[in-house]
């Protein structure tokens, strides 16, 4: 879950190999990892399965974006 939705963010996508909806949506949350990735959905590309049985599938993610505190900072090198 986001930690401020107040702060920017980026949206972005990853395609992978899962057996089924399900196990496509676990395989997203591990990617996601952290608290500041949420998984916003997952949807299959793919009709007919690989030779091995699995589809590819499109997880959607929404991560924040770390807070740039560089331009809050003061020069000490005057």
């Amino acid at each position: 879950m986001l930690q401020d939705p107040e702060r920017p963010y980026e949206e972005w996508s990853d395609e992978i190999w899962a057996v089924d909806l399900e196990a496509a949506h676990k395989q997203c949350q591990i990617l996601a990892g952290d608290g500041l990735t949420d998984v916003l959905n997952v949807t299959r590309k793919t009709k007919t399965p690989s030779k091995n049985g699995t589809f590819k599938f499109i997880c959607w993610f929404r991560t924040e974006k770390p807070n740039d505190d560089s331009n809050n900072r003061n020069d000490s090198r005057n």
